[in-house]
């Protein structure tokens, strides 16, 4: 099976940033992986994905209050957790652990990319009309942003989204050829 690498953290951590701003209603573009430290854009993105789902939080800014910021990420990850349980029939203890500490009080990119992560997974596995516009908009952004959100999501989706990844290597390779 074919596995694009990923060079660094940094490069996942872009390719998130700029799938994210594929999004319209997010109520500011992020500019880097430190705008989504307080969760309130990646509740956007979870809200134009499933809207009954996820209602807005508001979106105060919470500032250097970690305090805010993790009880905002706790509630986000509360609501993940179980849209995976309940919708898409997935144990959630089988998903990537995120330390929510770590992102407040730390600003760690990596647990940051595990919730963003988390957030894909369920982009590509909602319904399938919407699911159809999530995977146009990941075709129209950068081969090498396609290449790294191509395998987190095979790493969050396991064989549940074989044969989306199937299609999105695919789709790759082609525009390799051009």
């Amino acid at each position: 099976m074919f596995q694009p690498r990923v060079e660094t953290k940094h490069a996942v951590a872009d390719a998130f940033i700029e799938w994210i701003n594929s999004f319209d209603h997010i109520s500011h573009p992020c500019k880097s992986i430190g705008d989504l430290y307080d969760g309130i854009v990646l509740f956007e993105v979870l809200a134009d994905i499933d809207p009954k789902w996820f209602k807005l939080i508001r979106s105060a800014d919470v500032g250097d209050n970690w305090v805010l910021r993790v009880n905002n990420l706790k509630k986000l990850h509360r609501l993940v957790s179980l849209f995976y349980k309940e919708k898409l029939n997935r144990d959630p203890s089988t998903l990537p652990s995120v330390n929510l500490n770590l992102i407040a009080k730390e600003a760690d990119i990596d647990e940051t990319i595990s919730l963003c992560q988390l957030v894909l997974g369920i982009a590509m596995q909602c319904d399938l009309p919407q699911r159809q516009t999530y995977i146009e908009k990941i075709q129209s952004l950068s081969q090498p942003c396609m290449q790294v959100l191509m395998q987190k999501i095979e790493e969050v989706s396991h064989l549940f989204l074989f044969l989306l990844f199937i299609f999105l290597v695919c789709i790759f390779l082609t525009r390799m050829k051009k």
